[in-house]
C-alpha cells in the first residue's frame, strides 16, 4: 500500500474535512480512531497508517500534533486572494511546494509541547496572509522549536498591562525570552524583538480570540 502522507496533508490544508469541533488537543487517539466517521478521513487514516500507530506513544503524540495544527489552521480566515496566490504558487513551484511541506512537518514532529502546533497554524496564516515574508516564517519557525513553552503565558501577561508577574514569574519568563534571542535587556529596561512582538502577535494572540 503506498502512502501518500505529503499529497493528502497538502489535499487537507485547501480543503478542510476534519471536525473542528473536536478538542484533538484534549481528546485520546484511541477515542479519535473509534469514531466511525472521522476514522474514514483519508488524513487521518493516512496518519495512523504512516506513523504505524499501535503502542507508540511518540507516534501517537505526532499524530495528536498535526491533527491539532490542522483544526487551528482551519478555524481562523485566510483571505480568499491570498489563498489562491499561495496555492497557485504551491502548485507551480515543486521546490517551494516541498521547502512548505517540510518546515511545517518537520517542526510539528519536534515540538514535544502541542501547543506549539497551534501557534505555528497561526503563524503559517500569517505568513499566507503575506502578515510575515517566508523568510520570517522560517526564522520564527527555528525560535518557537527552542521556546520554553512557560514562556507563553509570559508573554501574554507582559503585553497585558493589568495582569500581575511574581517575581518568580518575571526573572523565568525573561530568561526564557532572553536564551530564545527575542528579547533584550538594558540594564533595568526588557523589551522584546521585533521578531519576539510578532510571534506574539501572529501566533500566540490569536489563542486568546478562541
Amino acid at each position: 500500500m503506498k502512502i501518500n502522507f505529503s499529497d493528502d496533508f497538502e489535499n487537507e490544508i485547501f480543503n478542510k474535512s476534519l471536525d473542528l469541533s473536536t478538542d484533538y488537543a484534549e481528546v485520546s487517539l484511541d477515542l479519535i480512531f473509534e469514531d466511525g466517521l472521522l476514522k474514514e478521513l483519508p488524513i487521518v487514516k493516512t496518519l495512523f497508517t504512516f506513523y504505524n500507530i499501535t503502542s507508540s506513544i511518540i507516534a501517537q503524540h505526532n499524530v495528536k500534533k498535526i491533527l491539532v495544527f490542522l483544526q487551528e489552521f482551519h478555524s481562523h480566515r485566510i483571505e480568499d486572494d491570498k489563498i489562491k496566490k499561495f496555492k497557485k504558487q504551491f502548485n507551480k513551484d515543486l521546490n517551494y511546494r516541498n521547502e512548505v511541506l517540510e518546515t511545517v512537518l518537520i517542526y510539528i514532529e519536534r515540538f514535544t509541547d502541542v501547543k506549539k502546533s497551534k501557534i505555528l497554524a497561526n503563524l503559517f496564516i500569517a505568513y499566507i496572509n503575506e502578515n510575515l515574508s517566508w523568510k520570517d516564517f522560517q526564522k520564527m519557525t527555528f525560535i518557537l522549536n527552542t521556546l520554553n513553552p512557560s514562556s507563553f503565558d509570559f508573554m501574554v501577561k507582559y503585553f497585558e498591562s493589568n495582569s500581575s508577574k511574581s517575581m518568580i514569574e518575571l526573572v523565568e519568563g525573561e530568561a526564557f525570552l532572553l536564551a530564545s534571542g527575542i528579547a533584550t535587556k538594558f540594564e533595568d529596561r526588557f523589551s522584546l524583538t521585533r521578531t519576539g512582538i510578532s510571534i506574539y502577535e501572529f501566533g500566540i494572540k490569536p489563542l486568546k480570540k478562541k
